[in-house]
Protein backbone atom coordinates (compact mmCIF):
# COMPACT_ATOMS: atom_id res chain seq x y z
CA UNK A 1 0.00 0.00 0.00
CA UNK A 2 1.29 3.81 -0.44
CA UNK A 3 2.64 5.92 2.79
CA UNK A 4 4.09 9.04 3.16
CA UNK A 5 7.52 10.61 1.02
CA UNK A 6 7.00 8.45 -2.04
CA UNK A 7 6.92 5.09 -0.10
CA UNK A 8 5.34 2.17 -0.78
CA UNK A 9 4.96 -0.63 1.85
CA UNK A 10 5.17 -4.24 0.37
CA UNK A 11 4.34 -7.16 2.97
CA UNK A 12 3.10 -10.51 1.29
CA UNK A 13 0.43 -12.66 3.15
CA UNK A 14 1.98 -16.35 1.97
CA UNK A 15 4.66 -18.11 1.66
CA UNK A 16 6.59 -16.93 -2.18
CA UNK A 17 7.93 -20.23 -2.33
CA UNK A 18 7.85 -20.04 -6.16
CA UNK A 19 9.13 -16.47 -6.62
CA UNK A 20 12.33 -18.29 -4.07
CA UNK A 21 13.01 -20.57 -6.71
CA UNK A 22 14.26 -17.59 -9.20
CA UNK A 23 15.81 -15.89 -6.51
CA UNK A 24 12.76 -14.09 -5.95
CA UNK A 25 11.54 -12.49 -2.77
CA UNK A 26 8.09 -12.01 -4.55
CA UNK A 27 7.04 -11.57 -8.01
CA UNK A 28 7.58 -8.06 -9.42
CA UNK A 29 4.97 -6.40 -12.25
CA UNK A 30 6.01 -8.11 -14.98
CA UNK A 31 4.78 -5.39 -17.15
CA UNK A 32 7.26 -2.75 -15.83
CA UNK A 33 10.37 -1.99 -16.90
CA UNK A 34 13.85 -2.57 -14.76
CA UNK A 35 13.64 0.93 -13.35
CA UNK A 36 9.65 0.81 -12.58
CA UNK A 37 9.78 -3.12 -11.12
CA UNK A 38 10.00 -4.06 -7.27
CA UNK A 39 12.73 -6.48 -7.91
CA UNK A 40 13.93 -7.86 -4.87
CA UNK A 41 16.39 -10.17 -5.35
CA UNK A 42 17.97 -12.91 -2.73
CA UNK A 43 21.06 -12.27 -0.97
CA UNK A 44 22.38 -15.36 -1.95
CA UNK A 45 21.65 -14.78 -5.49
CA UNK A 46 22.73 -10.75 -5.45
CA UNK A 47 25.60 -9.75 -3.52
CA UNK A 48 25.23 -5.81 -4.86
CA UNK A 49 22.98 -4.63 -2.23
CA UNK A 50 23.59 -2.08 0.66
CA UNK A 51 23.77 -3.42 4.33
CA UNK A 52 22.50 -0.54 6.73
CA UNK A 53 21.80 -0.71 10.68
CA UNK A 54 18.85 1.01 11.50
CA UNK A 55 19.30 1.84 15.64
CA UNK A 56 17.28 4.84 17.53
CA UNK A 57 17.65 8.89 16.55
CA UNK A 58 18.33 10.77 19.41
CA UNK A 59 15.85 13.94 19.98
CA UNK A 60 18.19 16.40 18.80
CA UNK A 61 20.04 13.94 16.43
CA UNK A 62 20.54 14.66 12.77
CA UNK A 63 20.55 11.34 10.39
CA UNK A 64 21.73 12.91 6.63
CA UNK A 65 21.37 9.18 5.56
CA UNK A 66 17.36 9.50 6.84
CA UNK A 67 16.20 12.49 5.66
CA UNK A 68 18.20 12.68 2.04
CA UNK A 69 17.05 9.07 0.90
CA UNK A 70 13.03 10.14 2.12
CA UNK A 71 13.79 13.51 0.45
CA UNK A 72 14.94 12.48 -2.97
CA UNK A 73 13.85 8.55 -3.34
CA UNK A 74 10.94 6.44 -4.20
CA UNK A 75 10.89 3.98 -2.08
CA UNK A 76 9.87 0.74 -1.83
CA UNK A 77 9.51 -1.12 1.82
CA UNK A 78 9.31 -4.56 1.59
CA UNK A 79 9.04 -6.52 4.48
CA UNK A 80 9.74 -10.42 3.86
CA UNK A 81 8.05 -13.46 5.51
CA UNK A 82 10.50 -13.29 8.52
CA UNK A 83 9.93 -10.16 9.33
CA UNK A 84 13.62 -8.73 7.64
CA UNK A 85 13.27 -5.34 6.41
CA UNK A 86 14.32 -4.36 2.96
CA UNK A 87 14.32 -1.27 0.81
CA UNK A 88 14.45 -0.28 -2.85
CA UNK A 89 16.03 3.50 -3.71
CA UNK A 90 14.71 4.58 -6.89
CA UNK A 91 16.35 7.84 -8.33
CA UNK A 92 18.74 9.62 -10.67
CA UNK A 93 17.98 6.95 -13.14
CA UNK A 94 19.35 4.12 -10.47
CA UNK A 95 17.77 1.60 -8.18
CA UNK A 96 19.49 0.66 -5.00
CA UNK A 97 18.43 -2.97 -3.27
CA UNK A 98 19.33 -2.21 0.55
CA UNK A 99 19.22 -5.13 3.72
CA UNK A 100 17.94 -3.63 6.95
CA UNK A 101 19.08 -4.84 10.22
CA UNK A 102 18.62 -3.55 13.93
CA UNK A 103 15.01 -2.26 14.75
CA UNK A 104 12.19 -1.41 12.63
CA UNK A 105 12.05 1.34 10.00
CA UNK A 106 8.27 1.62 10.53
CA UNK A 107 8.70 2.10 14.36
CA UNK A 108 6.75 5.04 15.82
CA UNK A 109 10.16 6.21 17.00
CA UNK A 110 12.42 8.26 15.05
CA UNK A 111 15.59 5.96 13.65
CA UNK A 112 19.31 6.69 11.97
CA UNK A 113 20.97 4.75 9.45
CA UNK A 114 24.28 3.73 8.81
CA UNK A 115 26.30 1.83 6.47
CA UNK A 116 27.84 -1.70 6.65
CA UNK A 117 30.95 -3.07 5.52
CA UNK A 118 30.43 -6.84 7.32
CA UNK A 119 33.20 -8.86 5.56
CA UNK A 120 36.66 -8.13 5.31
CA UNK A 121 37.00 -10.72 2.04
CA UNK A 122 34.56 -8.79 0.33
CA UNK A 123 35.79 -5.10 1.44
CA UNK A 124 36.63 -4.03 -2.02
CA UNK A 125 33.38 -5.29 -3.35
CA UNK A 126 31.19 -3.68 -0.81
CA UNK A 127 32.74 -0.24 -0.87
CA UNK A 128 32.10 -0.66 -4.84
CA UNK A 129 28.64 -1.15 -4.23
CA UNK A 130 28.36 1.78 -2.11
CA UNK A 131 30.35 3.83 -4.53
CA UNK A 132 27.92 3.04 -7.31
CA UNK A 133 24.80 3.70 -4.95
CA UNK A 134 25.44 7.09 -3.98
CA UNK A 135 24.78 8.03 -7.70
CA UNK A 136 21.31 8.06 -6.46
CA UNK A 137 21.93 11.05 -4.01
CA UNK A 138 23.33 13.31 -6.00
CA UNK A 139 21.36 16.29 -7.40
CA UNK A 140 23.31 17.25 -10.14
CA UNK A 141 23.41 13.35 -11.46
CA UNK A 142 21.57 12.51 -14.57
CA UNK A 143 20.56 8.91 -15.75
CA UNK A 144 22.52 7.23 -17.48
CA UNK A 145 21.78 6.40 -21.11
CA UNK A 146 22.95 2.76 -21.67
CA UNK A 147 25.63 1.94 -24.62
CA UNK A 148 25.05 -1.25 -26.25
CA UNK A 149 28.03 -3.45 -26.62
CA UNK A 150 28.46 -6.71 -28.27
CA UNK A 151 27.52 -8.73 -25.04
CA UNK A 152 24.66 -6.26 -24.24
CA UNK A 153 23.09 -7.00 -27.65
CA UNK A 154 23.56 -10.53 -28.03
CA UNK A 155 21.81 -10.88 -24.65
CA UNK A 156 18.81 -8.46 -25.52
CA UNK A 157 18.41 -10.52 -29.43
CA UNK A 158 18.59 -14.12 -27.34
CA UNK A 159 15.36 -12.43 -25.15
CA UNK A 160 13.85 -11.59 -28.53
CA UNK A 161 14.18 -15.02 -30.15
CA UNK A 162 13.23 -16.60 -27.58
CA UNK A 163 10.23 -14.18 -26.99
CA UNK A 164 9.51 -15.02 -30.94
CA UNK A 165 9.67 -18.50 -30.44
CA UNK A 166 7.32 -18.64 -27.92
CA UNK A 167 5.05 -16.82 -29.83
CA UNK A 168 5.33 -19.19 -32.75
CA UNK A 169 7.21 -17.17 -35.03
CA UNK A 170 9.53 -18.26 -37.54
CA UNK A 171 13.59 -17.90 -37.59
CA UNK A 172 12.83 -15.14 -40.42
CA UNK A 173 10.18 -13.37 -38.06
CA UNK A 174 12.84 -13.54 -35.36
CA UNK A 175 15.59 -11.99 -37.83
CA UNK A 176 12.64 -9.43 -39.52
CA UNK A 177 11.92 -8.06 -35.69
CA UNK A 178 15.62 -8.16 -34.62
CA UNK A 179 17.15 -6.22 -37.58
CA UNK A 180 14.28 -5.34 -39.83
CA UNK A 181 12.52 -7.25 -42.69
CA UNK A 182 15.14 -6.03 -45.63
CA UNK A 183 18.03 -6.72 -44.02
CA UNK A 184 16.46 -10.19 -43.09
CA UNK A 185 15.34 -10.92 -46.20
CA UNK A 186 18.33 -10.33 -48.13
CA UNK A 187 19.73 -12.62 -45.81
CA UNK A 188 17.39 -14.86 -46.31
CA UNK A 189 17.99 -14.69 -50.04
CA UNK A 190 21.48 -15.02 -49.96
CA UNK A 191 23.34 -18.53 -50.03
CA UNK A 192 24.98 -17.21 -46.71
CA UNK A 193 23.86 -19.07 -43.51
CA UNK A 194 25.23 -16.55 -41.15
CA UNK A 195 21.78 -14.40 -40.36
CA UNK A 196 20.12 -18.38 -39.85
CA UNK A 197 22.42 -19.71 -37.70
CA UNK A 198 22.31 -16.58 -35.73
CA UNK A 199 18.95 -16.44 -34.86
CA UNK A 200 19.44 -20.29 -33.81
CA UNK A 201 22.51 -19.33 -31.49
CA UNK A 202 19.65 -16.53 -29.99
CA UNK A 203 17.12 -19.02 -29.06
CA UNK A 204 19.67 -21.24 -27.68
CA UNK A 205 21.29 -18.39 -25.70
CA UNK A 206 17.81 -17.30 -24.46
CA UNK A 207 16.39 -20.87 -23.10
CA UNK A 208 19.76 -20.64 -21.19
CA UNK A 209 18.95 -17.65 -19.65
CA UNK A 210 15.34 -18.66 -18.77
CA UNK A 211 16.33 -21.83 -17.72
CA UNK A 212 18.98 -20.13 -14.87
CA UNK A 213 21.74 -18.51 -16.94
CA UNK A 214 19.90 -14.49 -15.73
CA UNK A 215 21.74 -15.58 -12.20
CA UNK A 216 25.21 -15.10 -13.84
CA UNK A 217 24.01 -11.37 -14.37
CA UNK A 218 23.71 -10.76 -10.71
CA UNK A 219 26.80 -11.60 -9.15
CA UNK A 220 29.82 -9.05 -8.53
CA UNK A 221 29.72 -5.58 -10.17
CA UNK A 222 32.86 -6.92 -12.21
CA UNK A 223 31.19 -10.02 -13.39
CA UNK A 224 28.27 -7.96 -14.27
CA UNK A 225 29.73 -5.43 -16.26
CA UNK A 226 32.02 -7.97 -18.22
CA UNK A 227 28.82 -9.87 -19.44
CA UNK A 228 26.88 -6.55 -20.13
Amino acid sequence: MPACHQITLVRPRTAQTLAERWGLAFFPDANADGLEADVFWSGGLYPRRVHTHITPRGQNEVCEIYDRTVGICRITHFTDMAGREHLLLKGNGCVIQVLCTGMSLLAREPVKLSFVIDSLDEFQAKLKTLQRAQRVYDPQAEAEIPEWTRHSLALRNALVALDCHDAGKSYFDTAAFTYGEARAREAWDSPSRAMKDEMKRALARGRELRDGGYASLLGPVQNALELA
